[in-house]
């Protein structure tokens, strides 16, 4: 049991260590560089849609206010 622990462990560090569970840089720094004004949000919009039986509520995207 100690040495499936150990292989354990060391899945995990490779893993870290790799970038794998990490946000590229890149796409950081695009996310952080959109203007506030530019902020887009999904809004209710008063009708509803059906599918199958079910309803359902349909959204809009808007700019933030």
């Amino acid at each position: 049991m100690n040495r499936m622990k150990k292989l354990a462990v060391a899945v995990l560090a490779a893993a870290a260590v790799s970038g794998c569970a990490n946000t590229p840089a890149a796409d950081r720094a695009q996310s952080e560089a959109a203007p506030a004004a530019e902020k887009r949000v999904l809004k209710a919009l008063p009708s509803y849609g059906s599918l199958g039986g079910y309803r359902y509520r349909r959204f809009a995207s808007a700019a933030s206010s």
